[in-house]
Formats: structure tokens, sequence, C-alpha cells
């Protein structure tokens, strides 16, 4: 499956970049900074703030393996490559150790869009009833409706912030989901904040930052350590970020 993601350099390029906001994120310092970032597990999550790179990098991913800039599954071969949403796409050589026939790129903010498109699909579904009305379903339904169709065995799985519109519990069933899938055969890029899904048993875990990206455990992560904090003292925690000024007269 996908081993690495590698950056090229200018002179392997006819131009220059030309967007100010790609070129300022630190996953791009980092990328060409150090030229490569190598996937060493089934199950990879890009973690960290907003604003660090994480959906930029996994659409330029998604992008250079063949799927289209509004999510869906992976298109046919004829028409790959052929994508110009994302320049940071432009810049990215992607390495497998086998041919990529299946996948699914779920974007958060196309996902209506993408759940429209299935109802025309619907005589064609390999494990959904062709009743199934998705446009009926909630966010976190028709999520799990998506993925039950398309994650099928060996294949490149990419997924933004999945647990949009899910509760904590279905947080939970969607790891337990991805941990059969990878039985399966299945690989998995996961832009996320949720502690839960970050759990998920032997994934690596890139935390992104100011500075580009790091290999962190699961204990390390910002979401983890924030979540513990809250949960160990949510009162004080609460009333720490509502009423700051207690805090100032206490000192």
């Amino acid at each position: 499956m996908l081993t690495t993601v590698a950056f090229r350099t200018f002179e392997q390029r006819r131009h220059r970049p030309t967007s100010a906001y790609v070129w300022q994120l630190p996953i791009t310092r980092y990328l060409q900074e150090f030229g490569k970032i190598d996937f060493r597990s089934p199950v990879t999550f890009f973690a960290g703030e907003n604003g660090a790179g994480k959906s930029t990098l996994l659409e330029a991913i998604a992008l250079s393996a063949g799927f289209s800039g509004r999510g869906g599954p992976l298109q046919p071969e004829e028409v790959r490559g052929t994508n110009t949403e994302s320049e940071l796409s432009h810049w990215l050589t992607l390495r497998f150790d086998e041919t990529l026939l299946r996948g699914y790129y779920l974007r958060n903010e196309t996902h209506f869009e993408l759940l429209r498109d299935e109802a025309t699909r619907a005589a064609g579904r390999n494990n959904l009833a062709r009743g199934v009305d998705l446009m009926k379903r909630s966010h976190g339904e028709s999520v799990f409706d998506v993925l039950g169709e398309y994650v099928d065995g060996r294949g490149l799985y990419l997924m933004d912030e999945p647990e949009a519109g899910l509760s904590v519990i279905r947080q939970m069933a969607l790891l337990a989901e991805i941990d059969q899938a990878v039985q399966r055969g299945a690989q998995f890029l996961i832009a996320t904040h949720s502690p839960i899904l970050l759990g998920t048993p032997g994934a690596q875990i890139l935390q992104f930052d100011d500075f580009g990206v790091q290999d962190v455990a699961y204990r390390d992560t910002d979401a983890y350590r924030a979540t513990q904090e809250f949960i160990e003292a949510p009162e004080a925690v609460a009333e720490f970020l509502t009423r700051p000024e207690l805090d100032e007269e206490d000192n």
C-alpha cells in the first residue's frame, strides 16, 4: 500500500509555487526541509491544531493518488492525475508497494453533496440496500453507510475529521470498524481531533505543529492530554476558561 509521500524539489518541477497560503504552512516547510514522510502502519493519524496543514496534506495525497478533490471513490485510471484543486499535490510523489485499485476519500465539508450523487448509484450498490435513502439519514448514520459500502478489503481510505457528527459512542464504534477493516487489508490516513479515534491499536500518530510533524505516542498527543485534564477536573478547567480573572485574583 502507500509507504511514502515524497516532496519534489524545485528542479523537478517546471513552475514555481504560487499559493502563498500553502507554502507558509508548517507541513509544507517540513516537507521542503526533510523531503518525505514514511507510513509504517495500516492506520496513520494526522493530529494537531487547526491551521497546521493536516487537511491540506490529506487533500494533496488524495489528488495525487487519483481521488477527486470533492471526495468519493477512487477514480478510474484514465482520469487520474487531472485534478488541479491543490497546488501541493503537484509537488508530491506517492510510493506504493502494490497497485492501488480501491479506495475512498471522505471529506466532511462535501459529504452531503456526495450523498446526492450516491442516490443515482443506488442500483449498483454492493452492500447497502437499494431502498436506503442516504439523504434521510443523520450525518453520523450516513458516514457509516458510506464506509460500509466502500471500505471493502485492500485499499486506501482517506478520512478528514470523520468524527464530525458522531457521538462519543459512535466514535468508539468507528474505531472498531477501522480495526476490522485493517484486518481485511485496508489502509487508512485520517486527519482527526478525536482522542478516541487516536486510541486505535497499533496506529501511527503524526502530530502537526508549528515546527512540522513528528511521530508521537498516543498519551503524548495534545488531544489526549487536553481531554484528560478536563475529565480529571472539569469544573476547575471550565471555570478557568470562562472566568480567567478569578485565577488572576487567586495569584
